[in-house]
């Protein structure tokens, strides 16, 4: 069957649906490294649910070229999905592939979290909060049976994430998976995450639901990473969950077997400094043996984020640099690589967490060592943070400052700080040459803006 369009048999009243995908390119030569869950997810069910559905991608294709191809589509209901730093372009696709006949839709974090702006702009009939999965499929019976879309829609949880479907093979990401070399995939083991780091946008209360874990099965797991690899020739998986060992039963059981059936893809995750045991870095160690290739190998990533307790209090991360410095060498000691993330540019931070953060990275020996420069995110108590304190250089200014427009403007999005230092450090780590003594000391990060870990 062709994903891109309804099963033989399916009523003959579905309707067109097009979900289009926002978004920052995640390379120069690879724009799509993994193409997002999200559309994914939603564009199967609602396949399932019989739609005739297509994918489009913002990163994929200039935006004429997109709104051409959508307008041969002619959908009858458009869902747009996209964050922050995405907002303007993606207001603007959304006013111009507007029709008479067509429902215009936006979910994700910052629809969720600036509802009310995002109704205003004019563009779109109704946003979803929360989780869209339940959301989508109510919208698409609507527009089917011809009623008006409420304005707000308050997404509910599914109420089963074993049950959800293992991705349709969508025409647009059908040569983002085809692509030569590295071919990885997201997937989820679970949802739900209890921490309340101040710079993320997860514990927000008022847009989120509170952190009911919810987790798949590894059978479930397993016959998904099966069918990526049989289709698409998938290499690498990637674990999209915030924090993966928060079931270590079910991460154990998915690493086991991966490496008894699958010991050719490599594997990568979220780890957590305080859910991380040396159970689990014994059965890692014993994956990791026989892999050879960097694509083979397995690598938890930590959002460590500081070498400073200080810091790490201010930010509520609820962990300790001891506890990170043993998690780091339980993880060495058998041969598991690891992604430790160095949040830079934090507020109230001195020249003495800076000393800190390096004596700290110094001891943990991360095999790829990613320093990320914080841009305060809306929905985030680091924003209101800022906000209240007057730190914020623009408080309408979404977009992600990258060391290069840091460099090039001579300031950064918070007030206050020492971008020079920042720089510094962030190129430090990101362009050092690596040593012959510590070939294992480099940054992956160089070539994959990416940022994965939360703890």
């Amino acid at each position: 069957m062709d994903a891109g369009r309804r099963e033989p048999g399916r009523p003959n009243r579905a309707r067109r649906v097009a979900l289009i995908y926002v978004g920052q390119p995640e390379s120069e030569v690879r724009p799509v490294m993994s193409p997002p869950i999200g559309p994914q997810l939603l564009g199967t069910l609602l396949l399932q649910h019989g739609a005739d559905v297509a994918l489009f991608d913002s990163r994929l294709q200039p935006a004429g070229r997109l709104l051409a191809a959508v307008d041969d589509f002619d959908p009858h209901l458009i869902g747009f999905s996209y964050l922050s730093p995405n907002a303007a372009e993606a207001v603007e696709l959304a006013r111009a592939v507007r029709r008479p006949g067509r429902a215009v839709v936006a979910g994700g974090v910052h629809a969720s979290i600036h509802t009310e702006a995002t109704l205003a702009t004019g563009v779109f009939d109704t946003v979803v909060r929360r989780e869209g999965e339940s959301a989508i499929l109510d919208l698409y019976d609507r527009v089917v049976a011809g009623e008006p879309l409420p304005p707000i829609v308050e997404g509910t949880a599914w109420p089963d994430v074993d049950t959800l479907p293992p991705y349709a093979d969508f025409d647009c990401y059908r040569e983002v998976y085809a692509q030569d070399g590295y071919r990885p995939v997201y997937l989820q083991l679970g949802r739900g995450c209890p921490m309340r780091c101040t710079f993320c946008e997860l514990p927000n209360r008022s847009v989120f639901e509170p952190p009911r874990r919810r987790f798949r099965t590894v059978d479930t797991v397993m016959a998904e990473v099966h069918e990526y690899v049989r289709r698409w020739g998938v290499d690498f998986v990637t674990i999209a969950d915030p924090i993966a060992t928060l079931n270590l039963p079910l991460l154990t059981g998915v690493v086991r077997r991966m490496d008894a059936e699958l010991p050719d893809v490599g594997l990568m995750f979220n780890g957590h400094v305080n859910r991380f045991s040396a159970a689990l870095a014994e059965v890692l160690g014993e994956a990791q043996a026989g892999r050879t290739r960097d694509g083979q190998r397995i690598t938890v990533w930590f959002g460590f984020e500081s070498g400073s307790q200080r810091l790490l209090e201010f930010m509520r991360k609820r962990t300790s640099v001891a506890d990170g410095v043993a998690v780091a060498r339980l993880c060495r000691d058998h041969d598991v690589q690891v992604g430790a993330n160095l949040l830079l540019g934090v507020p109230t931070e001195t020249a003495q967490d800076y000393a800190a953060h390096h004596a700290f990275m110094d001891e943990i020996e991360p095999t790829f060592p990613n320093p990320n420069i914080l841009n305060p995110l809306p929905g985030t108590e680091m924003y209101d943070y800022c906000a209240s304190r007057g730190l914020l250089r623009d408080p309408a200014d979404y977009s992600i400052w990258r060391d290069t427009d840091i460099a090039a403007r001579g300031e950064g999005p918070v007030l206050g700080i020492d971008y020079e230092r920042v720089l510094a450090t962030y190129r430090h780590y990101r362009e050092e040459p690596t040593p012959e003594s510590e070939s294992r000391y480099r940054s992956w990060a160089a070539d994959d803006e990416t940022t994965t870990g939360c703890g």
